[in-house]
């Protein structure tokens, strides 16, 4: 039964149970694990009492055969070979005639003997507190779910800037890493590479319990990339008009992008030469900084009147082919120290100095002794698919949220970064992924796809044709005036990931993901036409989840099994005249000379009644052979010390 229970304790193995035995998760998927144990325990009961009954017979024969008992009780140690009711009685009379007995070896197995089994009848209370309710993986459930849009319904291009809602999920999701380093080569370029980030096709509350899923599913690619600008141009302090601002501080000039790519050693993408392709004019707003310690810090879209065709021109493509393409957005980000004070030596106009110096993906300008500026240019490369998959995970999941903190006023995004691998303190394990097990069909053709393409363009400029200088403010710290404020998710989201990483690439890539899974779940009311899938979800049950109460049992059934084996070699060793479970000799065996007149006048006595007034002496006596008649009978332990003939 130990056995048994052990492997019910054990059966769940390494996660949810995903991979335990049949047995195991028909037990316990029906519910019946309470049963299992009482069972058990009923089981440990009977035979611990019944191996107490027969080990009783076995400790009464050795006591009367080796240490003796008074002769008032000498009939009741011998009935007790034949039959008994437990090992309680016989405790009892040994600790009644002298408790000193108990320091012989029977006479101490019986009292452990004794004492297990009582513990033994609250085994079934023992273990069921190690009983809890936890999650385990269900069976899988063949079912259909709306994946894919019908001909009659009508797709809208975003008209809002996607930055101005608030995210609507931080969900899991399935992940292929791209196996690059985001760290900066030798060179000062920042590369996340390709990461496919697959989301579900479910709402809040089917997500963290689900365990499997196999079906179709949409999700991205991404890849960001970065590296030390070249620029030209100058600094310009522009009357703010009605703005309560003393100067808008702005950043006006060209890209050159043969200079950058050569710098970190890269071609420039085909179609692109003399800036055909990829915009290289810049009007960008400037941030200061309105808190001492803090960064002012904005994105930069660069003017796209100068890509070809840019009323039809699209920022979707493969990042799978390289980090930067034709089709690449664009972004300058910049970080200063400076406040409105600090910056007004550029008066009306300041030249872009040439030459600033390089770190990693970050060109440098000291200004006038007092302003650090950085500036990062950045290529994202994002393209919807949808694919075939099975994902799964071990574990029921928590998804995260940006936790405010009305008392300190301050934002916690530690969980969402972790989430979406941008927070360094956090380990891959705490990021609750799911694990892509496989993954086919993958397409990019479909109405949805397409709509979701063009959507998160849309919903980053807010508008079809994207305006010159889009600004984005970074930074709930920054002062100034941007195209585009932010919901504060985005913007604490994007400055804490800059913060801890220093990568503006894993930054990007990180308020892209979440504006992409904004999209994503904000369309599923929209599909309607079913797909066949296959969900696990958790299923809470009660299971063991504590080893106490099943090693204390352990260790009442082994203290018990001891007992029962030195009980058993000792009778078998010390003992000649006696016989488990045989009733005529414990009765012939009670003659004897001193007996006799005893037995004669105890016909109709109580036992209190022989002790009392029969029996006038009361030596100890034992259960030997008679040297005078050669009859097994009672003799004094005294007269046999002294090789008397009898009593």
């Amino acid at each position: 039964m130990l056995g048994l229970l052990a492997i019910l304790w054990a059966g769940k193995g390494p996660g949810s149970g995903e991979t335990a035995s049949s047995s195991w998760r028909s037990i316990v998927l029906r519910g019946w694990v309470t049963e299992a144990v009482t069972l058990c325990s009923l089981v440990i009961q009977v035979c611990t009492s019944a191996q107490a009954l027969i080990c009783t017979s076995l400790a009464a024969a050795t006591i009367l055969e080796t240490t003796g008992v008074p002769l008032s009780q000498v009939a009741e140690f011998s009935t007790m070979r034949g039959a008994n009711d437990g090992p309680w009685r016989l405790v009892y009379l040994i600790f009644t005639s002298s408790i000193r007995k108990f320091l012989s070896p029977q006479p101490l197995m019986m009292l452990v003997l004794f004492l297990g089994t009582i513990a033994t009848q609250f085994a079934s209370t023992i273990l069921v507190t190690d009983l809890d309710v936890a999650s385990i993986t269900g069976s899988a459930n063949q079912t259909q779910l709306n994946l894919t849009l019908s001909d009659s319904i009508q797709l809208y291009q975003p008209t809002e800037a996607q930055w101005h809602l608030k995210p609507t999920d931080y969900s899991l999701f399935g992940e292929i890493p791209s196996g690059i380093s985001v760290q900066p080569t030798e060179h000062g370029f920042s590369d996340t590479g390709n990461v496919k980030r697959i989301f579900l096709p479910f709402v809040h509350d089917n997500r963290t319990k689900l365990h499997r899923y196999t079906g179709g599913a949409y999700g991205i690619n991404s890849r960001v990339a970065c590296a030390a600008p070249v620029l030209s141009g100058e600094f310009q302090a522009i009357d703010p008009g009605s703005k309560p601002l003393p100067f808008l501080l702005t950043m006006v000039g060209n890209i050159s992008y043969e200079a950058t790519f050569s710098n970190v050693g890269l071609d420039i993408p085909p179609l692109c030469a003399n800036g055909t392709c990829l915009p290289t004019q810049f009007n960008c707003t400037m941030p200061t900084t309105g808190i001492p310690g803090r960064l002012g810090t904005y994105m930069c879209l660069p003017d796209l009147s100068n890509v070809i065709d840019p009323k039809n021109f699209t920022f979707f493509n493969d990042p799978h082919k390289g980090p930067v393409s034709p089709h690449s957005m664009v972004f300058l980000v910049t970080r200063n120290n400076g406040s409105f004070d600090d910056w007004t030596f550029i008066n009306t106009t300041s030249k872009i100095p040439d030459n600033p110096s390089r770190d990693g993906e970050w060109a440098t300008w000291k200004l006038d002794s007092k302003v650090n500026l950085d500036v990062s240019l950045c290529f994202s490369e994002l393209l919807w698919e949808m694919s075939d998959v099975d994902m799964s995970t071990s574990h029921d999941t928590v998804e995260p949220s940006v936790v405010f903190d009305p008392k300190t006023r301050d934002i916690d995004t530690s969980a969402v970064r972790t989430l979406l691998g941008a927070n360094p303190k956090s380990a891959l394990s705490d990021r609750q992924l799911l694990t892509v097990n496989s993954i086919s069909n993958t397409t990019t053709d479909s109405r949805l796809l397409h709509y979701l393409d063009v959507a998160i363009n849309s919903g980053i400029f807010g508008l079809p044709d994207p305006p010159s200088g889009t600004t984005i403010n970074g930074d709930g710290a920054s002062y100034g005036m941007s195209s585009i404020n932010p919901f504060q998710d985005y913007a604490i989201v994007f400055q804490h990931a800059l913060h801890d990483t220093n990568r503006p690439a894993l930054a990007l890539q990180t308020i892209l993901t979440i504006m992409a899974m904004s999209l994503h779940y904000g369309q599923l009311p929209m599909l309607d036409t079913p797909d066949d899938i296959s969900i696990t979800m958790a299923v809470p049950v009660t299971i063991p989840m504590r080893w106490t109460g099943l090693a204390i049992t352990a260790a009442i059934v082994l203290a018990n099994t001891i007992s029962i084996i030195t009980i058993t070699v000792i009778f078998l060793l010390r003992t000649r005249f006696s016989k488990q479970g045989h009733f005529w000799h414990t009765v012939s065996q009670l003659i004897s000379e001193k007996t006799v007149d005893i037995l004669q006048a105890g016909t109709e006595s109580r036992d209190d009644i022989i002790r009392k007034e029969i029996v006038t002496t009361d030596p100890i006596v034992v259960i030997a052979r008679c040297k005078r008649t050669g009859r097994v009978q009672v003799l004094r332990k005294d007269d046999i010390e002294n090789e008397s003939e009898s009593v």
